[in-house]
């Protein structure tokens, strides 16, 4: 088993933010903006000496809870301060992206990293499409052919022209190329059945984020299905499985943990616009219903003294199928960043070397 942390770049401000979104930009405080992307160096020294293995950063916009509006810029920060996390891009989010730029950076990236890049591109959540005055109906569509696009311009040895109903370019061909070859590992992020079906369809990874076990495991039966019927079998560690984790010393003070944190989205959006988007936004996962996330909290699916996370890893290899972890610990957007760093001892010292033989 493979554990990437989720780095949130965590803002603490002076002052309590107010919950909704988006945040005013008014009330941004430049000395702790500064602090924060100071502290995510020192904080992932720690990780990468602990041994993880990757770790991740992710593309969100118009709130301080992620501090990362552009993945790219974080990832080449991080890359040239470590010297052996594998750094993962679970974003951009393609649909709001020009996609031969995201090829162009990435292949980059890639070169300057040397090969420690992992790439997940994904549809992005629903608030992220009003940061651009896109229509959320077409998200799905954008995504697709982006994702398109960026594989083609990463693969192609000519100079060659896309016209797509979404992005149209007379010339493309990209400098430099991707440094692994034909491309950096690549997943598809996202639980609906199109983005399960498009990495089955192009040999991709699949990663599936923020749900119940036997939830998240509908889909990646999913994606193996769909593998099968293009002819090839995943590895498990081309299925990513993103979650939660608080870890304490015991299970009842991981329990006091959770119930100390307010139950709030990580966008929560206010409610007229929040109804208004969730009509639009209606994915399914591999079929099913999915509960409407941007309204409530994410589930925290890891929880436990050490011993207890083992074996909830353990039983989400076995009903997941997932062969890598992104994980969030302490929770995210939590504002106490020591008792994130004990949460980070103590996984990577209890519980990581138990589960590298999963």
């Amino acid at each position: 088993m493979k554990v990437s942390f989720f780095e949130t770049v965590r803002y603490i401000p002076p002052e309590a933010l107010p919950s909704g979104w988006p945040v005013a930009s008014g009330i941004y405080d430049r000395e702790a903006g500064a602090h924060a992307y100071e502290a995510m160096i020192e904080r992932l020294q720690y990780v990468e000496e602990l041994g993880f293995d990757w770790v991740s950063v992710s593309e969100h916009h118009y709130s301080p809870r992620i501090l990362s509006p552009s993945p790219m810029v974080a990832a080449a920060f991080i890359a040239a301060r470590l010297t052996r996390l594998t750094i993962a891009l679970l974003g951009p989010i393609v649909p709001h992206s020009n996609p031969v730029r995201v090829a162009e950076e990435l292949a980059m990236l890639d070169t300057l990293a040397r090969g420690r890049l992992v790439v997940g591109l994904l549809r992005g959540t629903a608030n992220e499409a009003l940061s651009y005055d896109l229509n959320p109906q077409e998200s799905r569509e954008r995504t697709d052919e982006g994702m398109e696009l960026i594989l083609r311009a990463w693969t192609e040895t000519q100079p060659f022209g896309w016209q797509g109903r979404h992005f149209q370019y007379r010339m493309v061909s990209i400098w430099p190329r991707p440094w692994q070859q034909p491309h950096p590992p690549t997943y598809a992020l996202g639980t609906s059945r199109e983005a399960c079906e498009f990495a089955a369809r192009h040999h991709l990874g699949c990663g599936v984020s923020y749900g119940p076990f036997e939830v998240m495991a509908k889909a990646t039966r999913h994606y193996r299905e769909a593998c099968a019927r293009h002819d090839w079998q995943p590895t498990r560690e081309q299925i990513i499985y993103r979650a939660n984790m608080i870890v304490a010393d015991t299970d009842e003070e991981a329990h006091a943990l959770l119930r100390a944190q307010p139950n709030q989205a990580p966008f929560a959006l206010r409610p007229g616009v929040r109804d208004a988007v969730m009509t639009l936004d209606a994915r399914n996962i591999a079929g099913e219903a999915r509960s409407p996330v941007v309204a409530g909290a994410l589930p925290t699916t890891f929880i436990g003294s050490p011993d207890t996370v083992v074996e909830q890893v353990r039983r989400a290899r076995d009903v997941i199928g997932a062969g890598v972890l992104d994980l969030s610990l302490h929770p995210p957007g939590a504002r106490d960043l020591e008792a994130l760093t004990r949460a980070l001892e103590l996984f990577g010292k209890k519980v990581l070397p138990r589960i590298r033989d999963l």
